[in-house]
């Protein structure tokens, strides 16, 4: 019988043998188990519109299914916790950084420009490769690394 992803009756089926003498409850299992494809939703599949990380934490829960040892259920589990705690942690640090530095995600020059505009000033133009090709800088700058060339020799 293929397994039915939209009804919660069948979503679920294959927990129950890994509440099956142990002390961690079936909530528990699923709370943590709903926890785990939250994040991984927030963070992979919806940015990145692929379901692969979705998939492989389904397929390890159904994996997990298979363990009878209380001791092995309760490890899982408690790994699995820490994955989660460890997700949503790390989502929060992000979006907080995003939030209060919002300079975490620009360039060097950008950074050195804001910098300049908070105290008031304003940096010269900065000349690229591009621009030094041609022209009498581009001949002036190769005399200077020839100079600088032969000092070092």
């Amino acid at each position: 019988m293929p397994l039915d992803l939209r009804h919660p009756a069948t979503h679920t089926d294959f927990l129950r043998p890994l509440c099956h003498m142990s002390a961690v409850t079936r909530s528990d299992i699923l709370s943590t188990y709903r926890g785990i494809l939250r994040e991984v939703s927030k963070q992979y599949t919806l940015r990145n519109k692929n379901r692969v990380w979705h998939n492989e934490v389904v397929a390890r829960f159904r994996a997990g299914a298979a363990l009878s040892d209380p001791v092995t259920i309760e490890e899982s589990v408690k790994d699995a916790r820490n994955i989660l705690t460890f997700m949503r942690s790390n989502r929060e640090h992000r979006d907080l950084v995003e939030r209060y530095w919002p300079a975490a995600g620009l360039s060097n020059e950008e950074k050195l420009t804001r910098t300049a505009n908070t105290v008031g000033l304003s940096l010269p133009k900065m000349f690229g490769a591009e621009e030094i090709e041609e022209g009498p800088v581009a001949a002036g700058l190769e005399e200077a690394f020839k100079i600088v060339q032969n000092a070092r020799s």
